[in-house]
């Protein structure tokens, strides 16, 4: 008994414990964009979104001012969902400082511009500064978002052109529209699961 073990023991050392080579791997990395570009993306995205809704309201500048650095200054200190959620609440607040408040034609055109900034808000969050991303990975999710802005900005066009008019209830089927078009774009983040 004990001299088959001591085969088996042999055995195992010669073909598992030698040393033995590991195969060769070759890895390729396609073209990538650095982390620290979506990081500047989107705290240059989340500074626009609020300066742009604080332009339509009538608040005091200075105020608007203080309220997009801090948002920004947040974004730049840690990136991600957080700071893009409440540059988006922070802007819908502006918004309804408009004098066309509530149906402000201007939340459609903003609307793009508020999905870009959540997006980016994802991609910050998920590559460090120092990462790469591969632009592959990048453009997974570029169909379902081009289509998300285009739609907006078609809505939101619509009612620009409009809105010399009275187009409350246009701008608020407008809005149902939005919002129906980015659940259904937006249901899952990327392919990770919740």
């Amino acid at each position: 008994m004990r001299r088959g073990l001591a085969r088996l023991r042999a055995w195992w050392r010669t073909r598992y414990e030698t040393g033995r080579p590991l195969p060769v791997v070759r890895v390729q990395v396609g073209r990538s964009l650095p982390g620290l570009a979506l990081r500047a993306a989107f705290v240059l995205s989340v500074a626009a979104l609020v300066v742009a809704a604080g332009v339509r309201t009538d608040l005091i500048t200075a105020l608007v001012l203080v309220l997009a650095g801090v948002v920004t200054v947040w974004a730049a200190v840690r990136p991600g969902p957080a700071p893009a959620h409440v540059a988006l609440v922070a802007a819908a607040l502006l918004l309804l400082g408009s004098g066309a408040a509530p149906f402000d034609p201007a939340a459609l055109w903003l609307a793009p511009l508020g999905y870009v900034v959540t997006r980016l808000g994802w991609w910050a969050s998920h590559a460090a500064a120092t990462d790469r991303v591969e632009l592959a990975a990048l453009r997974h999710g570029l169909a379902r978002d081009g289509v998300v802005v285009a739609v907006a900005l078609a809505v939101g066009g619509a009612a620009w052109a409009l809105s010399g008019r009275q187009v409350s209830w246009l701008v608020a089927l407008g809005v149902v529209a939005l919002a129906a078009l980015a659940w259904i774009a937006v249901r899952r983040d990327d392919g990770e699961a919740r």
